[in-house]
């Protein structure tokens, strides 16, 4: 995998997330509105702030790098900015599907085709030794969490309208 210096500012990190706009992973609206609907998802349902923009940043390796890659490309970007608990749940994402899809057999049914899609380029389904250590991580839930919103912050025709919260909640978080 090909990685960038991290990222060392928080104007560094929401200017890649505004260079988002317009960039298409194969879903009905671009990564700008998914990561801001995916932020706004987690707020909604009462999550803390680090878990919103964890939300906001898990997709800023899409359109960078490689589908298998993206999560690990952006956990290691945003390490040293963030707690490290919000970098594992951003690397982990994509693990989460993985597991949710394993362990439910109707999960897959309610994933978008793109995310379908992109499950086989993440590694497919987990074996069982995989299931066993992801339970056992510590921000396991969490993962599960970014996850489901995730999935929900995929809204054609909905816009988040306002960003500034989310760029301030990131200034908040990175500064702290």
């Amino acid at each position: 995998m090909h990685f960038i210096e991290p990222f060392h500012t928080a104007d560094e990190v929401w200017h890649a997330l505004e260079e988002q706009q317009g960039m298409s992973d194969g879903e009905i609206i671009d990564l700008w509105q998914h990561q801001l609907q995916t932020a706004e998802e987690l707020r909604l349902r009462g999550a803390d702030s680090e878990m919103i923009i964890a939300g906001l940043l898990h997709d800023l390796g899409d359109g960078r790098v490689k589908d298998s890659d993206h999560a690990a490309w952006a956990a290691h970007s945003l390490r040293p900015l963030l707690s490290e608990r919000i970098a594992w749940v951003i690397g982990a994402h994509a693990e989460a599907k993985r597991y949710i899809c394993t362990v439910d057999t109707n999960y897959w049914a309610t994933l978008s085709p793109v995310s379908q899609k992109t499950l086989v380029n993440q590694g497919g389904l987990m074996s069982s030794d995989e299931i066993v250590a992801f339970r056992h991580s510590l921000w396991f839930t969490d993962a599960l969490f970014l996850r489901q919103c995730d999935d929900a912050g995929k809204k054609a025709g909905h816009t988040v309208k306002d960003p500034e919260f989310y760029q301030q909640l990131l200034y908040q978080v990175i500064n702290k």
